[in-house]
This record gives structure tokens, C-alpha cells and sequence, in this order.
């Protein structure tokens, strides 16, 4: 008896977050199957690992890979540490920092992996310019709304990181002569995205010891 009530207040604790992981994974493998249908796309295009599929050798793409995983590890430090101070009603405004700061990452580490600037946007008549505009506005309304806010922390990171995806991009749209413009526009990527990862963790750790002091 004392058995089935612990599994029931396990159920009713883990309950929302197992119906959570269901439906995107529902919505995930249904996308696949959607395309595949379609399309006719072959599953395992849409499921196997690229290099598998292209029969390239594991070394590929080696340095953008890697920023995927910090892409992935800002995201989670921002919305760790929303979540960790929604629970004190005085952490309003860094806590919708924080949100903004994980979805804003979630969109330039998807960018990155699916190539939306270079590939995608263009095959709908948008150009690589214009959507680099269009994150740049985004990206300035970020910095304007939550300017007092920026002003609190180590903003020098977060210069660092603006300032190194800035040079990627420049070099990714004029691909100046005389120079490796794979070694420079990435490396300075990769740069960029461990100052904005720096940046975050940073700050996500000073906002909830100060929350835990409290």
C-alpha cells in the first residue's frame, strides 16, 4: 500500500514533464513522418547523423559541431536560471531576461544548424542580407529593452561575443581577398559563441547566488 501511494505522488510529481517529453517527441517523429509522405523523403535522411548519411568522415564539420554544443549549453544556463528564480516574485525583470536571452539562443544555434540564413530563408525569395538585418533588429531590441539590465552584469563578455559574430558575418557576406575565409569566419564564430556561453553562466551564476542569499 505504501508502495502504490509513492509511485502515485511520483506520477502526480513527474507527471506534467513525462507528458512534456511525449508530446515533442510526438511532434518530432511525426515532422519526420509528415515528410517523408509528402516529400517522399527517405526516413533515414531525416533521422540518421549527416556524416552517416553523406559517408563523410567523422572529422567533418568538426568546429561547427562543436558551437552546437555551447549553442545548446547557453540555452539551458539561460532557462536554468529563469526557472531557478521564478520562484522569488522580485526577480521579474531578470528573470524575463534570462527567457528572452535562452529563446533568442535557441534561434541563432538553430540557425546554425540548419544553415536557415544560407539555405532555407533564401528558398522562400529571402536573401542571406535581409535576414541577417532582421536578426540584427531583433538583436538591438534585445539589447535596448534590457539595456539597464546588461549594465548590471559583466557586459564586456557580451561586447565580446557581439563583436566576434559581427567579423563572422561581415566575412560570411563580402568574403574579403587574401584571406581564409573558412578559418577566420568560423574560428571567429566559434570565438563568439564561448563569449556569449561565458557571458551567460556568468551571469546566471551571480543572479542565483544572489537569489539564494536571499
Amino acid at each position: 500500500m505504501e508502495l502504490l501511494h509513492t509511485c502515485c505522488e511520483r506520477f502526480r510529481t513527474s507527471g506534467p514533464v513525462i507528458g512534456l517529453i511525449l508530446a515533442v517527441s510526438a511532434v518530432l517523429i511525426g515532422a519526420v513522418l509528415l515528410l517523408h509522405i509528402w516529400k517522399g523523403i527517405p526516413i533515414r535522411t531525416l533521422t540518421a547523423d549527416p556524416t552517416a548519411i553523406a559517408g563523410a568522415p567523422i572529422y567533418t564539420g568538426f568546429l561547427s559541431q562543436t558551437g552546437i554544443f555551447f549553442w545548446s549549453a547557453t540555452a539551458a544556463v539561460c532557462l536554468f536560471s529563469a526557472n531557478v528564480l521564478s520562484r522569488s516574485g522580485d526577480n521579474v525583470e531578470i528573470k524575463r531576461f534570462f527567457v528572452v536571452s535562452g529563446m533568442l539562443t535557441l534561434v541563432l544555434g538553430l540557425d546554425d544548424v540548419f544553415l536557415l540564413h544560407e539555405e532555407f530563408f533564401p528558398r522562400f525569395g529571402v536573401p542571406e542580407k535581409v535576414v541577417f538585418m532582421i536578426y540584427a533588429g531583433f538583436v538591438l531590441s534585445y539589447l535596448v529593452g534590457f539595456y539597464s539590465t546588461i549594465l548590471n552584469t559583466e557586459w564586456l563578455l557580451l561586447g565580446m561575443a557581439l563583436t566576434f559574430f559581427g567579423v563572422s558575418i561581415i566575412l560570411d557576406l563580402f568574403e574579403p581577398p587574401g584571406i581564409d575565409p573558412f578559418l577566420i569566419e568560423d574560428g571567429a564564430k566559434l570565438m563568439g559563441i564561448l563569449s556569449w556561453l561565458a557571458y551567460f553562466f556568468r551571469t546566471g551564476v551571480s543572479a542565483v547566488s544572489r537569489n539564494a542569499s536571499r
